[in-house]
């Protein structure tokens, strides 16, 4: 059995949601409220809901948040195989080649879902998502892959996420209900019945009835204690852990599987990258945003390079793990200082960057020498001179003795020295940012139970998974988006069929085309808006408003006007109907 912490307040709402389950367990039948419950409106939640919808399923999506997205609208691409963008680019790929190039990055993946994965992504993900209007543009290459297989689509994978929730909305077999978390699933005579739930805004309590549940609630990334409960036995538990994942990857869906003794798997596969910087907007300093910088050389506590700063990702963030204590200092120039990024916040501009992250002395130290910039630092400042000394020399020689980093077999562009006053160092620590295990589930996505027994009616899809473990012990380049769709695809579709059965194999699909209908509202709207209305809501504590909060504190900050995505469909105030909902897609990628 495995444990899920809670906080007081969790562990209370859960404790009742289990009396209610066992004064509910012989209770008479009532009316279903869907076919198909799907607990999570991520890109595996959407797709699932979709595809039960095709098959004629009734389905309600239960969010917790005031939106649909979830993480994924923060992410790159999606690994694809055989697709016509790598024809028509002159590579070739092949089921076998993507196979083999999973298994040998990530390890010891699941074998049957990689197979599959690789040699469905091309109908499954691929020619699925284009259908309904996703439009890759690009292809990038990375380290885990032999043959560039990583789709982009233009601006990020906001667009791809926003045309699934755009076919959701549109489809009058599928409802939404937002600001609401299951606290609880009923079943009866061995089969699940239901869940229970509480508005997040007025706590209101209600049980929805259907036979068939999916749960796609995401990673537990976003639940420190968690994530320490299950660390890898391999390395040591860092001191100080940052959370990088989504704020709802909370692990809700291994609380919710727990009571009917679901089986789990690979809990201590997680992707923890090395570059955490804790965020200066979050008040209580758990939340981290990911730092990167191609100049900079990376130096541990005692003010030595430790690696090569342009290994994959696996293997750095090993050392850096390995490290004691595990934290490290970006150190570079002044002209180093133009390759920073910031990535994990939408307030983050390249004006912001500067400001809160290069000005705030807390987070960045600068000086003009090297021995200044480690007395601010607290590293040792003879040995960190030295450091910079000999990382100069090996650019000045081409060839790093030391760990490799220039010289054969190079494959990022050669560093400069650094040379140039100001010189910076930024502390960096572990972060979360995704699971590459979770509830255990079979070939039709249904979760398993002790002995590999199928739970009756309840299926999971995308990270609640570790997306079917297809990464293996690591995380890939778009082994996550892509895997989501699929099994998200295939969980909707084993539910619809338990609950429609023969008949969900000839029920009228709903058009698998892009083909859009008006969407009313796409003209602007004059509106007004008190000047201290909002900043008064931004600062009052409203339990179920968090989506609310971040985007309009970036209207706020950035001077935007209510106009600027309310539009005459959707006036200033929540988007309850589909109409509203559709026009208030417009408005995600002025954050995203």
């Amino acid at each position: 059995m495995f444990r899920v912490r809670k906080t007081d307040g969790c562990r209370l709402l859960a404790t009742l949601a289990l009396l209610a389950l066992a004064g509910c367990e012989s209770a008479p039948p009532q009316a279903t409220d869907a076919d198909v419950i799907i607990v999570g409106a991520g890109i595996a939640g959407i797709a699932a809901a979709l595809e039960a919808e095709s098959l004629g399923a009734r389905v309600l999506v239960i969010e917790a948040n005031s939106v649909a997205g979830g993480h994924a609208v923060k992410a790159d691409g999606f690994a694809l195989v055989d697709t016509p963008l790598q024809r028509a680019k002159g590579l070739r790929d092949s089921p076998d080649i993507a196979y083999r190039d999973f298994v040998a990055w990530g390890e010891d993946p699941d074998p049957g879902w990689t197979q599959r994965y690789a040699g469905e992504s091309r109908t499954e993900v691929h020619d699925w998502l284009t259908a309904l209007g996703v439009r890759f543009t690009t292809l990038a290459d990375t380290a885990q892959d032999t043959v560039p297989r990583l789709h982009q689509t233009r601006g990020g994978a906001v667009n791809a996420v926003v045309p699934l929730i755009r076919a959701a909305l549109q489809r009058e077999r599928i409802d939404f209900l937002w600001n609401t978390e299951v606290t609880g699933i009923l079943r009866r005579e061995g089969r699940m019945a239901g869940v229970y739930t509480r508005r997040t805004r007025n706590d209101g309590q209600r049980l929805y009835r259907a036979p068939a549940i999916v749960l796609a609630t995401g990673g537990f990334g976003a639940n420190l204690g968690l994530v320490r409960q299950h660390w890898r036995a391999d390395l040591p538990v860092p001191a100080r852990l940052l959370a990088g994942a989504g704020s709802f990857a909370t692990g809700s869906g291994l609380a919710l599987a727990e009571p009917f003794g679901a089986a789990v798997t690979r809990l201590d596969r997680q992707v923890t990258v090395v570059g955490g910087l804790p965020d200066p907007r979050n008040p209580d300093g758990e939340r981290g945003l990911l730092v990167q910088n191609p100049a900079a050389i990376w130096v541990d506590a005692t003010g030595r390079r430790f690696t090569n700063e342009a290994a994959p990702g696996r293997v750095t963030e090993r050392a850096v793990l390995a490290l004691s204590p595990a934290t490290l200092w970006l150190v570079f120039d002044a002209a180093g200082a133009r390759k920073l990024t910031v990535d994990g916040a939408a307030w983050l501009t390249p004006a912001t960057v500067r400001r809160d992250i290069l000005g705030n002395a807390t987070l960045v130290k600068s000086a003009t020498t090297i021995e200044a910039l480690a007395e601010s630092a607290g590293l040792p400042a003879a040995t960190l001179a030295d450091t910079v000394e000999r990382f100069n020399r090996f650019v000045e020689l081409g060839m790093d003795t030391d760990f490799g980093r220039i010289g054969p077999g190079m494959t990022e562009p050669p560093p400069a020295r650094l040379r140039q006053p100001p010189f910076y160092a930024v502390q960096l620590y572990p972060m979360t940012r995704a699971n590459l295990g979770g509830l255990a589930i079979d070939a039709e996505a249904r979760v398993l139970g002790g002995a590999s027994q199928v739970l009756h009616g309840l299926f999971a899809a995308g990270e609640a998974t570790g997306v079917a473990g297809i990464n293996g012990s690591h995380g890939g380049s778009g082994t996550f988006l892509g895997p989501a769709v699929l099994t998200g695809r295939v969980a909707g579709r084993g539910a619809a069929r338990l609950v429609l059965g023969e008949a969900a194999a000839t029920a009228p699909a709903s058009p698998p085309d892009a083909t859009e209908r008006p969407r009313p509202g796409t003209a602007p709207v004059t509106l007004r808006r008190e000047s201290g209305d909002l900043p008064a809501l931004l600062a009052a504590a409203r339990p179920g408003y968090w989506h609310f909060n971040v985007s309009h504190a970036l209207l706020v900050e950035r001077g935007q006007a209510c106009a600027d995505c309310h539009r005459s469909g959707w006036p200033p105030s929540p988007a309850i109907t589909r109409e509203q909902r559709l026009v208030q897609l417009d408005s995600c990628t002025r954050c995203h």
